[in-house]
């Protein structure tokens, strides 16, 4: 059975104003028809090159196409037509970032922030861009920002995972219930909001929440070696043990499971089981095990 047409048309099927053009290309980068889309905008712009809106949309489908360098022309394009826009400054900034200009990129965003209108994307590429540098203060600034904007759980998460870096567990840990309040199956609002708990000493409320985590997103590798650690130290230690072997399954020469497997089994009263760990984990850890 052959396909439906689609619904837009083709740049080439004659003369047509460039308003159509341009909504022929709206049509094909909504179908996820890139060059399609590309060829539309980039006809539509001969014939009416001071349309700013239309440089962005060209913009943003070479950022689809991985073509960062063609984008950026066309967001300082469509600034030098509407000074000042925030989307065509946060846009920039992804360019240049991209192309590894951070610096530049930062100053994009920074101009973009300071327009009315500010969309929340460019205060969080502008935090991201500061905790990479350690620059956490400035980071938790543009982080609070942004949820100052829109509160989601990605954002929290971003606010959260600063303060994480930082050890202030009792902040972090604030902001990963935030976010599962924003997004109650946010696997990763629940498994960083265990592991405060487990810096903080709440060993069962970790491992209740790292089984939450775990149960949403089976992904999350690392849980099944926290969650032992956990009930080691609430001295589960069959449990723990049983935990701290499946993540082997995972990460089979990881040291810092051996070594807490070991542990387990010292406490287990299985002295033979302990030194073959002790040993797998001195053997890891030479090696580089997962960290």
């Amino acid at each position: 059975m052959n396909k439906p047409a689609p619904e837009y048309p083709s740049p080439d099927e004659g003369p047509r104003s460039s308003a159509e053009l341009f909504q022929a290309g709206r049509k094909a980068e909504q179908a996820g028809e890139l060059e399609k889309a590309r060829q539309a905008y980039e006809l539509a712009l001969a014939s009416t090159p001071d349309q700013h809106p239309w440089h962005y949309r060209l913009g943003c489908v070479f950022m689809k196409l991985d073509l960062p360098e063609r984008a950026e022309h066309c967001f300082h394009r469509a600034n030098e037509l509407e000074p000042g826009t925030p989307a065509y400054l946060t846009n920039l900034g992804v360019c240049l970032d991209r192309q590894g200009r951070r610096d530049e990129a930062v100053r994009a965003y920074r101009k973009s922030t300071h327009q009315g209108g500010a969309s929340p994307v460019a205060f969080h590429n502008l935090g991201a861009i500061y905790a990479e540098e350690g620059r956490t203060d400035e980071a938790i600034r543009a982080f609070e920002s942004a949820l100052a904007l829109e509160q989601d759980a990605e954002g929290y998460m971003n606010l959260g995972l600063v303060h994480y870096a930082r050890e202030d567990f009792a902040r972090a840990l604030d902001c990963f219930e935030r976010s599962v309040e924003c997004d109650p199956g946010f696997a990763r609002g629940h498994y960083y909001a265990a592991l405060c708990l487990m810096k903080s000493g709440i060993y069962g409320d970790a491992c209740l929440r790292f089984d939450l985590a775990w149960k949403l997103d089976p992904r999350l590798a690392r849980i099944p070696y926290y969650r032992g650690t956990c009930l080691h130290k609430l001295e589960r230690y069959e449990e723990a043990r049983t935990s701290l072997e499946s993540a082997l399954e995972f990460f089979p020469e990881d040291g810092r499971t051996h070594y807490q497997i070991a542990l387990t089994c010292d406490a287990l009263g299985m002295p033979q089981e302990a030194r073959l760990h002790y040993s797998q984990a001195r053997a890891g850890h030479s090696a580089g095990g997962h960290s």
